[in-house]
Formats: C-alpha cells, structure tokens, sequence
C-alpha cells in the first residue's frame, strides 16, 4: 500500500481532501498534518512515497518543508498543493518541488498526479536508486551554452527569441524548461512539444529569475575531457532528436507526436546525467553505460524516472525509459518510442559493427507495430539527418 502525507495549515481543506480521496483509502494509506513541523514528525515514524504540501504556512512554509525533506527523505516524492503565488515565492519551491499544482484541484487531477508518482517508485525497486534520482533538482548544463545564456541575460538588448535560441541547444535546460510548463510553477501546466515554444511561454522575466535566483539551471563544474564528453552526448542526442523527427514526420500529421518524438529524442539521454551527478558515496563517473550500470540501474530507467517525477508528458517518459528495449513497453502501432529507438539504433550501428555485435534495432518490435516494412525509409531518414546535422 502506498504511503501519502498531505501538509496543510487550513484544517477545512485537509478535510476537504480526506472526502475528496475516500475511495482510495484501499490503495493509499495517507496521513494528514497541519503544519511542517508535524509532517517532519510523521515522516520520521517510516517511509512515504510522496509529500502533497501546501506553500503558505506559518513558520516552516512549503518550500521550507520540501528542502529537509530532500535533505532527509530524498527518495520521497515531492509535490506543491498551492493556491496562486507571486513569482518569488514560486521560485523558491523550483529546486526542491518534483510537481506543482495550484488551488482549487479537481479529484482527477489530484489523484492521478499523486497516483502517478506513488507508481514510479514500483520501477526503482531499490531504496538507493530512488534516493539517487530523486534527489536531482536540476541536471548538469554545457558550461559555454550556460554562458552565452547568462550573457544574453545581462545585456540591455536582450531578446525571448535570443533566449529561445539558446535554451533548447542544451539537454538540462530543456528539461527542466519542460518540467516547470508541464506543471503549474508559473501558470496552466501547458501540453507543448517544442523547446522553443516552451521558453518562449515562460517569459524573459521567469528564465531571467530562473538563471539568477535560483539553481534550476547550473553549469557542469568538471574537467575539460568531462565537459567534451558532454558536449558529445549533447550532439549525439541532438541527432537522435533530428531523426526522430523525420521519422515521425514520416509516419504522421499529429503534430504533438513529431514534437513528443523530438524531445524524447533529444532527451533520451538525460539519465546519463542524473547519474553524473556528484553523491556522497559514488563519485560521479560519466557517460560510460558500464559505469552507470555501477549505480544499480540502466541511464535509461533513471531518466523515465526523473522526467516521470517532473510531469513531462507519458508518451515521451515511455520513449526515453525503452530506447534500448522497446519490445518491453506494451502497445502494436506507431509512437515517439519507435522513432527515438530507430534514429538512435543507426546511429550506434556503425560501433556494434565495429565490435562484432548484431544491430540494435529491434527488429522484433518493428513487426510487432506493424513498421518492419519502414526501416530502409526510417533508416535513409536517419542518415539524411545526420548528414544535415552534421554541417549546422
């Protein structure tokens, strides 16, 4: 059963919130306190899979709260219930906050993001492997893209379409750009699928707060070989996202799936990253799958993990967690996933050939949704993609 702690300093609303989730009272034991100090009392007496809090309380306010429990309970999931705030007050709750959701909530919307966050913790079984991805606030930036964004910030001429330009080139800041619009951090959760469009709707003045008052986004403070490493997985994802792209674009109109496709692609790396981060016990060791399988758990996985907690949208969650292994994830037509495990499979080809192995397509998967036909096409698109990519 899972364990669900609801915080609020208004006594009608956690009554309000008793009612409301009665039905679920088989599945979820929840347990309700009135202010931070009493839910700090409650989460020493075991283990919670998520923490709803209110923002605005007297003495320990929400944010406050959200930090110990980062501090103290970082494999818990954390989630703000909230009536509107200002900007500032928003921004304290960026770092520690998986989730945002802003008063009045319908039930739906409140029992399916609880519901999904209690769910994610059942894919890193492990207690360790939760810890270290939960505890991610924020993933590692290319140190010269930072910059030129800091740069763009600071002068008087400084532009949203400069800015825009510039965030969705690095894999960090267009995750934690998806994060914020996917939840309700600075407005309606919003269902977009194109990183410029994305910072776009969040302002100059948020991105600006964002960069400058906060950690939502940081630099990768490493060696020179480290930094090129990144700047390696960042190009390698960039193509895969341009592949994926074309991929879609060839198999549908939808608009949302040929975006979903093409942030999932540039994505599908990003547990790579959550990995890198420096913890107490496990100096960070980069971009190896063989030292992130050290961790106890696939770049794949951790990354679905991450991205799942931050609210970004399913169909790009299951393409990032599958990219490897896309037999494993249920369903028989087209989706974000074939095209992100097609465009990165051809270009990983050319090592496996290399050492000797089969190819990574999986091919088993592409007759199974009906697309094996597709794969010389999806395969040509792959490489013309490349090819452009390469001189851009």
């Amino acid at each position: 059963m899972k364990r669900v702690l609801f915080v609020d300093d208004d006594r009608n609303v956690l009554q309000g919130m008793r009612r409301m989730l009665r039905s679920l009272r088989r599945e979820w034991e929840m347990d309700f306190a009135e202010s931070g100090p009493d839910a700090l009392e409650y989460l020493a007496t075991g283990t919670y899979d998520v923490v709803v809090t209110d923002m605005r309380m007297p003495g320990m306010d929400g944010s406050q709260l959200l930090n110990e429990v980062l501090r103290l309970y970082p494999s818990t999931g954390r989630i703000v219930l909230s009536g509107q705030c200002d900007r500032e007050t928003v921004l304290r709750c960026v770092e520690p906050a998986h989730q945002f959701l802003t008063k009045p909530c319908d039930s739906d919307t409140l029992k399916s993001t609880v519901g999904r966050a209690c769910s994610l913790r059942d894919q890193l079984v492990d207690h360790w492997r939760k810890c270290i991805v939960s505890s991610v606030t924020s993933l590692p930036s290319r140190p010269a893209v930072y910059d030129e964004l800091v740069a763009e910030l600071k002068s008087p001429k400084a532009s949203i379409e400069r800015v825009a330009d510039i965030i969705p080139k690095d894999v960090a800041m267009t995750a934690k750009t998806l994060q914020l619009v996917s939840s309700s951090f600075f407005g309606t959760p919003q269902r977009l699928s194109d990183g410029a469009a994305v910072v776009t709707m969040l302002g100059l003045d948020t991105i600006r707060l964002l960069v400058f008052s906060s950690k939502a986004f940081t630099p990768m403070e490493g060696s020179d070989p480290e930094c090129r490493s990144l700047d390696l997985l960042v190009e390698h994802s960039r193509l895969v996202a341009e592949g994926a792209r074309a991929i879609a674009e060839a198999e549908t109109d939808d608009r949302v799936v040929v975006g979903d496709a093409y942030l999932a692609g540039f994505l599908h790396d990003a547990g790579i990253l959550s990995l890198a981060r420096p913890h107490d016990q496990h100096p960070p060791q980069l971009f190896c799958e063989a030292e992130t399988m050290s961790f106890g758990v696939t770049h794949a996985e951790a990354g679905a993990y991450l991205m799942a907690l931050w609210g970004l949208p399913d169909p790009i969650v299951r393409a990032v967690a599958h990219h490897h292994s896309p037999n494993d994830n249920p369903g028989d037509c087209f989706t974000p996933l074939a095209a992100v495990h097609v465009a990165n499979a051809v270009l990983e080809e050319e090592t496996f050939d290399r050492l000797g192995l089969d190819s990574p397509i999986d091919f088993e998967y592409l007759v199974r949704i009906g697309c094996a036909e597709r794969l010389d096409v999806w395969r040509k698109l792959c490489e013309t993609a490349k090819l452009q990519g390469a001189t851009t």
